[in-house]
C-alpha cells in the first residue's frame, strides 16, 4: 500500500517539473520580443500559467527541495560544547564528527568557530591527532548553564544556578565566564547578579 501511495508523489513531481520547463520556455522567447516589440500576450499568459501550475504540482515538495540546495547551515556549537562537557573538555576532530554523526570538515569549522570565541584551544603537544581542549569545560557546567537560560527566556541570575545545585563559587565562576566569553553580557535591569544570553 505504501508503494502505490509513493508512486503518485513522485509522478506529480515529475509533472511539476515539466510544466515549469514548458513553461519557461514560452516566457524566455517572450522577452526576447520585448527587446523589439510588444511582447504576444498569448506567449506570456501561457508561460505564467504553466509555471504556476508547475509550482503548484510542486508545492508539498518544496521543504524536501530546499534542504539539497547550498544554504549556509548554522554551526553545531551548541552540540561541540555539549560533548566536550561530557568528555571532560577534551575533544577530537574524528570523535567530534563521529558522535555527532557530520561530515569531518564540518566538524572542523566548528572547532575552529569555537576557539575564535576563546572556548576551544587546540593542543599543540597533540596537533597531528587534532586533539582540541575546552578547558572551562572541565571545571564548570557552561552547557548546562546555557541550556537553563534558554529554558528561563535567555536570562539567568547567580539565584537560578544556586538552586539548580551550583555552589555559589561554581555559579560565580560560570557566569563570569559567559561574560568573558562573550556568551552573555550582564543583566543591568536585575536586582541581583544576572546575565542575558547574547545568542539564542
Amino acid at each position: 500500500m505504501s508503494g502505490r501511495n509513493r508512486l503518485p508523489q513522485h509522478s506529480d513531481a515529475r509533472k511539476g517539473f515539466t510544466l515549469i520547463i514548458v513553461g519557461l520556455c514560452f516566457l524566455v522567447p517572450s522577452q526576447f520580443h520585448f527587446l523589439k516589440s510588444a511582447p504576444s500576450f498569448g506567449l506570456v499568459f501561457t508561460g505564467v500559467l504553466l509555471t504556476g501550475l508547475g509550482l503548484l504540482k510542486l508545492a508539498p515538495y518544496l521543504p524536501k527541495l530546499l534542504r539539497f540546495l547550498p544554504f549556509p547551515k548554522p554551526l553545531p556549537k551548541k552540540e561541540v560544547m555539549k560533548l566536550a562537557e561530557a568528555r571532560n573538555g577534551i575533544l577530537t576532530l574524528s570523535e567530534t564528527a563521529t558522535a555527532l554523526d557530520i561530515d569531518p570538515a564540518l566538524a572542523m569549522k566548528t572547532l575552529q568557530a569555537l576557539s575564535k570565541m576563546g572556548i576551544a584551544t587546540q593542543r599543540w603537544q597533540d596537533f597531528r591527532k587534532n586533539v582540541w581542549e575546552f578547558p572551562d569545560y572541565i571545571r564548570l557546567p557552561i552547557a548546562e548553564t546555557i541550556d537553563l537560560a534558554k529554558k528561563k527566556g535567555g536570562r539567568i541570575s547567580l539565584s537560578d544556578l544556586v538552586a539548580s545545585g551550583q555552589s555559589m563559587e561554581v555559579a560565580t565562576q560560570t557566569l563570569d565566564t559567559l561574560s568573558q566569553k562573550g556568551l552573555a553580557q550582564q543583566d543591568p535591569a536585575a536586582g541581583t547578579r544576572a546575565v542575558i544570553l547574547t545568542s539564542q
